[in-house]
């Protein structure tokens, strides 16, 4: 499937329960950081070694609800969020060049 038919689906998804009226910026952002903080729960507490065991449907599911309510942020700001990536990725590729920043865990200011 097309990134654009996913975008759609997720947006009909949405539509058909009238969701949108619910869907406040605000709402929208804190959403997001409770299923980022949902996928870190299940790495709390945990062994290197009990991580490994981690169920992936959960960590499938965590990343899905994650990237849904991404696409409902680049939604409400009319973002083209492949375009975003892309130039964000360029933008990385010119702070972080390979020549400086392989092997290296510094940030970009400190290379």
């Amino acid at each position: 499937m097309e990134f654009n038919q996913l975008e759609q689906k997720i947006i009909n998804f949405r539509d058909e329960r009238n969701w949108k009226q619910f869907h406040q910026i605000k709402d929208l952002l804190l959403g997001l950081n409770i299923e980022v903080g949902e996928l870190q729960e299940l790495h709390l507490w945990k062994t290197n070694q009990q991580q490994t065991q981690i169920d992936l449907e959960k960590v499938k599911d965590e990343v899905a609800d994650i990237a849904i309510f991404l696409i409902y942020i680049s939604k409400h700001y009319n973002i083209d969020l492949t375009e975003a990536i892309s130039l964000k990725m360029e933008k990385n590729a010119a702070k972080y060049p390979v020549e400086k920043s392989r092997n290296s865990n510094k940030k970009y200011n400190e290379l």
